[in-house]
């Protein structure tokens, strides 16, 4: 199942944008230090919620990262990763870090390319009768 998927550009497309997104995410966390992150803000922050963003920029990169390599082999995983990844990067990340600085906004746009991408292709990755009962 997983090899007679042919090769669809736009699934290809998806996975590097999780690629691009998620290694940005873990420069900021490289660059930013648990302590740090507030020099990428407008906005004054506590300690503790630069730690916070930085465990949430290290765990969603590291996320997308695995999500993209599913996806882009084509694996029923990579979807299910990817969606995962996408839910909390705009549940759980985004729509947080909206609180915070508007320019989080930014980080939602892979997550909804994503899922609005990927609900149309479930087919491609999920057996017939998986597909139907994965109606979100």
């Amino acid at each position: 199942m997983v090899n007679s998927i042919k090769r669809d550009k736009t699934i290809i497309f998806v996975g590097f944008l999780w690629l691009v997104q998620s290694i940005g995410r873990l420069c900021f966390a490289t660059v930013g230090t648990p302590e740090g992150m507030g020099q990428f803000l407008d906005t004054p922050i506590s300690s503790t919620t630069s730690v916070i963003l930085f465990v949430m920029f290290l765990l969603l990169g590291i996320l997308g990262l695995i999500a993209a390599y599913g996806l882009l082999k084509r694996s029923k995983w990579g979807f299910w990763s990817t969606m995962l990844a996408s839910f909390a990067t705009i549940a759980a990340f985004d729509l947080w870090g909206l609180t915070i600085q508007f320019t989080a906004a930014i980080g939602l746009i892979v997550p909804i390319i994503s899922v609005i991408t990927l609900y149309g292709r479930k087919r491609k990755f999920l057996p017939k009768e998986e597909a139907k009962k994965a109606a979100f």
